[in-house]
């Protein structure tokens, strides 16, 4: 078998691919639709790294052992090692050693050549891929002494193996076989790096180069790398989101044109058009989503959010079993950008949604005007006023020190449409008119499936709009009362009217009939 694949002539399936490959941090994924040249450039950052990134050796070669898993040698040798093959099949001209395959492991040699600091250098670099199977997890990982690791497919693999394969790596090639100034001038920005992440390292210690990185479709929402991507993100981790394959911005479309998408999405049902097509987590089917619009590549920000100098604050209040509050701003391009979320636990009250609030905004947003805030109208019921007592809504008032107002409606379908318009256009076809900062979990989380109908209400056995109470819903009934009390009801009813029209286009409206009609005058 002979090989196309040229090191010196590939090009990254796109900005997202490149990012990846030349990525240094602890642990990284990769997720993007089908076909997006996820397997072949983590295949290639094993080159890369060890021409462009590992240290040299005393004896002038650069060595690096990386280690492949998945879950059955079946699976490992239909899918990633096929890949490799492809780039470097067993008889390729860098093969110093191969050995293994059939439903064991396999180990892969290649000698090759790379420039360092304009010098040409020696690269030796070991393959060996494996695969778990029944064994258990933690026996199977400690029998690696390797430089780095890949998970292919890795929402396929127990949620305990970034960790433990993580502990593996840096283990090859031994300190004492490392040039020293090879090892200053790979140790120096590497430490760097991890301290910036809260490890802490010493400025003296001397490591090698850790990293472990993992491919993967996008998986259900219930699977640990949704966890720790979305949920309960952890900075050691690095996920790296293509664009959905019928994007504009869609990488490898070389390898896979859009045409090839659409077809494909005419066959998928709804929940693998999301995961396959799009690139986006799938959602356990126990509930229909309220948002499906919700893109985390479009909607959830990249990077956290800052407020914008000058432009008041609006808050959005819950009152429900656990209150929370949603901390916003509305830019004059158009653009809704939610800044901070607080959510309290089951069974708080109104005093500790308000101090909780109080302190984001005195620690956070000091100087900041409140341009407005809304309420669930609820929460001014129940107060008895002739024994001086405070409704809810008016004790967050005033130890909050603002002018709460209740919102609009409580109209499920109503509320759920004022927020669903910032999902469904772009401000000049490019800005998202929401975007939602990557700490808000409760709320990203609800967009892309727990906030949900209830089973009776996606079954269709009853015409109301429930949606399930969860830790998830009291956030997003918050923005819900935000959206609606700052557009307010009739430019809500405007603006869904409108959505889709253009600009010189006015929706159906009804109109008043003139009492003096008569219809002989026509």
């Amino acid at each position: 078998m002979t090989s196309k694949f040229s090191l010196q002539r590939y090009r990254p399936p796109g900005p997202v691919g490149a990012a990846f490959i030349k990525s240094r941090d602890p642990i990284q994924v990769i997720m993007g639709p089908a076909g997006s040249g996820k397997t072949v450039a983590s295949a290639f950052k094993c080159a890369w790294m060890m021409g462009d990134w590992f240290p040299v050796c005393n004896d002038g070669v650069v060595r690096g052992k990386i280690a492949v898993i998945r879950t059955t040698y079946r699976d490992l040798a239909r899918t990633c090692l096929s890949s490799w093959h492809e780039m470097f099949p067993e008889k390729h001209p860098y093969t110093a050693e191969y050995s293994g395959g059939i439903d064991r492991p396999v180990k892969h040699v290649l000698h090759y050549g790379a420039i360092r600091d304009r010098k040409p250098v020696k690269v030796e670099l070991t393959m060996e891929f494996g695969a778990i199977g029944d064994q258990n997890v933690e026996q199977f990982i400690k029998g690696y002494e390797i430089s780095a690791g890949w998970m292919n497919e890795c929402d396929l693999l127990d949620g305990r193996v970034p960790g433990l394969f993580w502990q593996r790596t840096g283990r090859y090639p031994p300190m004492s076989m490392i040039n020293g100034q090879e090892l200053d001038r790979v140790i120096l920005p590497y430490r760097r790096h991890l301290q910036k992440l809260g490890i802490p390292i010493d400025d003296e210690e001397k490591l090698l180069p850790r990293v472990v990185w993992g491919d993967m479709n996008p998986p259900d929402i219930d699977n640990w790398t949704y966890e720790v991507d979305i949920e309960n993100p952890n900075p050691l981790f690095n996920f790296f989101h293509q664009p959905s394959g019928l994007s504009a911005q869609a990488e490898n479309r070389e390898g896979k044109p859009r045409s090839s998408y659409e077809l494909e999405a005419r066959t998928m049902t709804p929940q693998d058009v999301r995961r396959y097509v799009q690139g986006e987590y799938g959602y356990v089917i126990d509930g229909e989503p309220i948002y499906p619009q919700f893109s985390l590549e479009l909607h959830r920000s990249d990077e956290w959010l800052k407020p914008i100098p000058g432009i008041p604050l609006l808050l959005g209040f819950d009152l429900g079993g656990s209150p929370a509050c949603v901390i916003a701003q509305a830019t004059p391009e158009g653009q809704l950008r939610a800044l901070r979320e607080i959510c309290c636990t089951p069974g708080s009250g109104p005093v500790t949604i308000a101090r909780l609030t109080r302190e984001c905004l005195l620690q956070e947003f000091a100087g900041f005007a409140i341009g407005g805030s809304w309420i669930d109208p609820s929460g001014f019921y129940g107060a008895d006023k002739q024994s001086g007592q405070l409704a809810a809504a008016e004790i967050v008032s005033q130890m909050l020190n603002i002018n709460i107002q209740p919102g609009p409606s409580q109209e499920p379908g109503f509320r759920t449409d004022s927020v669903r318009w910032y999902l469904t256009g772009l401000i000049d076809g490019h800005m998202p008119r929401l975007v939602v900062d990557p700490r808000c979990k409760y709320l990203i989380g609800g967009f892309v499936a727990h906030y949900k109908l209830t089973k009776q209400a996606s079954n269709g056995a009853t015409n109301l709009m429930v949606a399930e109470k969860n830790e998830y819903s009291h956030i997003h009934d918050a923005l819900q009362y935000l959206v609606t009390g700052y557009r307010g009801r009739s430019g809500v009813i405007r603006d869904v009217a409108q959505d889709g029209l253009p600009g010189n286009v006015m929706p159906l409206r009804s109109t008043r009939a003139k009492a003096d009609f008569n219809v002989f005058e026509i």
